[in-house]
C-alpha cells in the first residue's frame, strides 16, 4: 500500500487513476476540504452513492460529487426531498436540503450528482445537467490525512 501511495504522489495521474485534493466544502463531511483521495476511470455500472470525479468542460476545473440518479431514471427535488421515478429518496448524505428541480430524465450513459453539503454545492446536476459516465472517475481510498486513511 505504501509503494502505491508512493507512486500516486509522484505521478498524481495516469489513464486508468487519478489523485485528486478535495478543494471545496461541497461534499462535507464525507470529504473534507484539503484532504487527498486515490480515484480510478469509472469502468463498471454507476451505483448510487458513489463519489466520483468529473471535469466541469465549461469551466475546465475537475468536481466531486456523489451519484444521485442512474442511467434510465427520473429524478426531481420538491420542498426539499429528492424523489427517482416519484419516490422519496433514502438519502442519508445530504446535510442540507435540495433545492426545487423539475423532473430530469437521465440518459442511459448517465448520473445524476449533488453534493452532501448542499448549501455550498456547486457545479451539480441542478446547474451542469446529466454527467456522462465515460468521463468519471470513481473515488476510492482516501491517503490523507492520515488519521482519515480508508477506503471510500
Amino acid at each position: 500500500m505504501i509503494l502505491l501511495i508512493a507512486y500516486f504522489i509522484g505521478k498524481r495521474e495516469s489513464k486508468n487513476y487519478r489523485a485528486y485534493e478535495i478543494k471545496e466544502e461541497s461534499m462535507s463531511p464525507s470529504l473534507l476540504q484539503g484532504e487527498y483521495i486515490f480515484a480510478k476511470l469509472a469502468k463498471e455500472n454507476p451505483k448510487r452513492g458513489s463519489i466520483v470525479i468529473f471535469e466541469n468542460k465549461e469551466k475546465k476545473f475537475d468536481v466531486v460529487k456523489r451519484v444521485i440518479g442512474l442511467p434510465g431514471e427520473k429524478i426531481s427535488a420538491k420542498d426539499g426531498t429528492v424523489y427517482i421515478n416519484g419516490e422519496v429518496i433514502q438519502d442519508t448524505w445530504a446535510q442540507d436540503l435540495t433545492s426545487d428541480f423539475p423532473e430530469v430524465n437521465i440518459g442511459s450513459a448517465q448520473v445524476f450528482v449533488l453534493g452532501d453539503n448542499r448549501s455550498v454545492s456547486t457545479s451539480d446536476s441542478r446547474i451542469l445537467g446529466n454527467i456522462d459516465w465515460e468521463d468519471c472517475y470513481e473515488a476510492i481510498y482516501r491517503y490523507w490525512p492520515i488519521d482519515r486513511l480508508g477506503q471510500i
